[in-house]
């Protein structure tokens, strides 16, 4: 290669200031530098793994703690919505419902 030569790189991840999508100038010598921060210009498949995390690598959020018995409905409400009871549906809902829907929930997980 001459001296001088560069090809043309499009960050997939965040380097040296530079944003995932920029387009940088690599001297062609070092291109291996960069595996893993960028692909060729203009290669819409990146070789090798993406660094951004997939719903399969995310853990699944856990619930909140339970609320005390003597807890605002709200805060039944959001317990609730977090293990499974449609929004809509917890909205419209009292405390006492809400309960009720929690031990169910909680009672078959325990089971």
């Amino acid at each position: 290669m001459a001296d001088g030569d560069t090809v043309k790189m499009t960050l997939t991840f965040w380097r040296d200031g530079k944003a995932p999508g920029d387009t940088v100038e690599v001297p062609a010598d070092e291109v291996h530098r960069w595996k893993g921060f960028a692909v060729l210009a203009g290669d819409s498949t990146p070789s090798g793994e993406s660094t951004a995390p997939t719903d399969a690598t995310k853990p699944e959020p856990k619930p909140s703690a339970q609320p005390a018995d003597n807890a605002k409905v709200d805060e039944w409400r959001l317990y609730a919505v977090d293990l499974g009871m449609e929004q809509d549906k917890a909205d419209g809902a009292t405390k006492k419902e809400l309960q009720d829907f929690v031990a169910g929930t909680t009672a078959g997980a325990q089971a």
